[in-house]
């Protein structure tokens, strides 16, 4: 009976050990990485930057630029991509670096509305999760960080075994 309580609360201590690391894996990509922000050396390297990563909602993108004045704008449309131009949106000046949060699944299109910068490259689509969904929302994110579902379920889970325990014993 010892060995299968002993069994049973380790096993309960794992998963939600595993649970707890899921809810913290939301991960911060710095765009370009170390080229950061800026005009690229070719015309397509921040699609190809964005095109080998995985976003998922809960991830977020870092504009950094060490050179130069630089934007990150978000436009809605394709077409606004396309053409590098902007009709509505976010501009944020990049100047310090700026996270932007990826809360939705959805198709989002970056661009520095600097010049010509967006017409020499300087342009990205991320797709986070499956790109279907709402487009972005522009307003001011909230003061606070909203619990995630993987939060909530990790803090159920280890919540559960807490009871589990205690009734075991």
């Amino acid at each position: 009976m010892a060995g299968r309580l002993s069994f049973t609360v380790g096993f309960l201590i794992v998963a939600s050990a595993g649970l707890l690391h899921g809810a913290c894996a939301a991960t911060t990509y710095i765009v370009g990485d170390d080229l950061g922000w800026t005009v690229p050396p070719k015309s397509t390297y921040y699609e190809e930057w964005a095109s080998q990563r995985t976003f998922q909602i809960g991830d977020s993108i870092f504009f950094n630029s060490t050179t130069g004045n630089h934007t990150a704008t978000e436009v809605v449309t394709r077409e606004e991509y396309d053409n590098c131009t902007k009709m509505v949106g976010s501009i944020f000046d990049v100047g310090a670096g700026v996270q932007i949060p990826l809360n939705a699944n959805a198709t989002r299109y970056f661009l520095c509305s600097e010049g010509i910068h967006c017409v020499q490259g300087q342009k990205m689509i991320i797709q986070v999760g499956d790109g279907i969904g709402a487009p972005p929302s522009f307003a001011a994110p909230p003061s606070f960080a909203a619990p995630s579902l993987a939060a909530a379920t990790a803090a159920s889970a280890l919540f559960f075994s807490t009871v589990v325990i205690f009734f075991l014993n």
